[in-house]
């Protein structure tokens, strides 16, 4: 090894002399380079700040390893090192002078290969789905017309001016822009954080998380669990508009509404103020000409009303309603007195010539009968006795006198023959 002495020589060399010339080796004749392995044995420091595991190779038959180190910045957001998992990662070799040993630090670590990142997605997804965090019946409705919309996306980001213009182009809203990074170790943590300010923003009836499109490494953040659970933990609605087409990231599966795109998330959250006019336009018109039908339907229908007679000429209406009632009772009445007067005839022909014979019958009964009730009358009739010379004494006020001292005390009195009236003094009778 350059700079190191040869066996043979007599010098004694420090360890720090050994070590130093190590470094020295190591620095100027290693290079970075892209590594491909298995962890193994991982441990991590009380903060998780730093990882310690060894890399071994995952292909059957080869047996060999490497000491790792890495800060946990290191790691992709959204991927967790796990034992077993294979990773890809750039590395480079460092001596280290406190424990005297070599290894691999490693920067930028990530999923080795789309089919594992992919493995390990599907795994979280039905983890979260298991626990309601997808479930279409938790998702909350859009407002038709918001008043404000919270935007959280990067500053000087394509999806930003896009959603921008297309907002205006729409519909001319508030918009309250949180910015945040879209890739990168402090995405998850700055995305989180927007999404709790605008959900407490009173200005705010909708938030928008916009992102363009990238690799499945770049969106891997919108997948990771906090922010999935931040998103679904919102009292406001939140719509995501991430990456294009293809693309779909769990925090759009937990969102209340997702788009293929940014622009086209503009869509879900604000109407289109022409196509409202047209609305609008079409709407009145189709009052407009269901009011006409309602009122010519109307005046058919009080014209049928009116031309009935009994509308336009009531008593005409009444006076043949009575007629048709008594005509049908005079229908009625008819059949029945001809079967009332058909029955006495009946009776009558049954009887035959009984009612004469009993009148004769009874008229000669009668005579009979006058014939004896007059000749008592005549035998206690009080003029009778007239007739035979006799007379009827009666004072002045026409009382019978029937004594003589009664006639004495009448003093005149009226005597009534038979064929007339003679007045009379009564005189005392001397020898009396």
């Amino acid at each position: 090894m350059r700079g190191m002495p040869s066996a043979g020589s007599s010098r004694v060399f420090d360890v720090d002399d050994v070590v130093s010339a190590l470094e020295r080796v190591i620095s100027e004749h290693t290079r970075t380079v892209r590594i491909r392995g298995e962890v193994v044995n991982l441990r991590s420091g009380r903060d998780g700040r730093v990882h310690w595991f060894r890399l071994e190779d995952p292909r059957e038959g080869h047996d060999a390893r490497l000491d790792c180190m890495a800060f946990a910045t290191a790691v992709a957001d959204g991927y967790a090192l796990a034992d077993g998992r294979v990773v890809e990662a750039i590395a480079r070799p460092e001596f280290s002078r406190r424990d005297g040993r070599l290894q691999v630090r490693l920067h930028r670590i990530q999923p080795a290969g789309e089919g594992e990142l992919i493995a390990m997605l599907d795994e979280r997804r039905r983890r979260l789905a298991a626990e309601g965090l997808f479930d279409p019946s938790r998702m909350q409705p859009l407002p038709f017309i918001p008043r404000g919309v919270g935007l959280v996306t990067a500053a000087g980001g394509a999806a930003r001016a896009d959603v921008l213009r297309r907002i205006d182009a729409r519909f001319p809203l508030p918009v309250v822009v949180a910015h945040a990074a879209m890739q990168g170790p402090a995405c998850v943590r700055e995305v989180v954080a927007a999404v709790a300010a605008l959900d407490r923003d009173p200005r705010v009836d909708v938030i928008l998380v916009a992102r363009g499109g990238g690799s499945l490494q770049d969106l891997l953040p919108f997948s990771d669990e906090a922010l999935v659970r931040a998103i679904g933990a919102a009292a406001t609605p939140v719509v995501t508009g991430i990456g294009h087409e293809p693309d779909v990231t769990l925090a759009c599966l937990a969102a209340d509404a997702r788009a293929a795109t940014p622009t086209a998330a503009v869509d879900l959250l604000v109407p289109d103020r022409a196509l409202l006019r047209e609305d609008l336009g079409a709407a009145a018109r189709r009052l407009s000409a269901g009011a006409r039908r309602s009122v010519a339907e109307s005046g058919r229908y009080l014209e049928m009303l009116t031309s009935r007679p009994g509308i336009a000429r009531p008593h005409e209406a009444v006076v043949r309603g009575r007629r048709q009632v008594l005509a049908g009772a005079a229908r009625r009445l008819r059949p029945a007195a001809w079967a009332v007067v058909a029955y006495r005839t009946r009776d009558l022909a049954v009887v035959g010539g009984r009612p004469e014979r009993a009148a004769r019958r009874a008229v000669s009964s009668a005579d009979g009968r006058l014939g004896v009730l007059g000749a008592r009358l005549a035998a206690g009739d009080p003029t009778r006795p007239l007739g035979a010379g006799f007379a009827l004494v009666r004072d002045a006020a026409g009382r019978a006198v029937v004594t003589a001292a009664a006639a004495a005390a009448a003093g005149h009195v009226t005597l009534e023959f038979g064929d007339g009236l003679v007045g009379a003094r009564v005189e005392e009778d001397a020898g009396g």
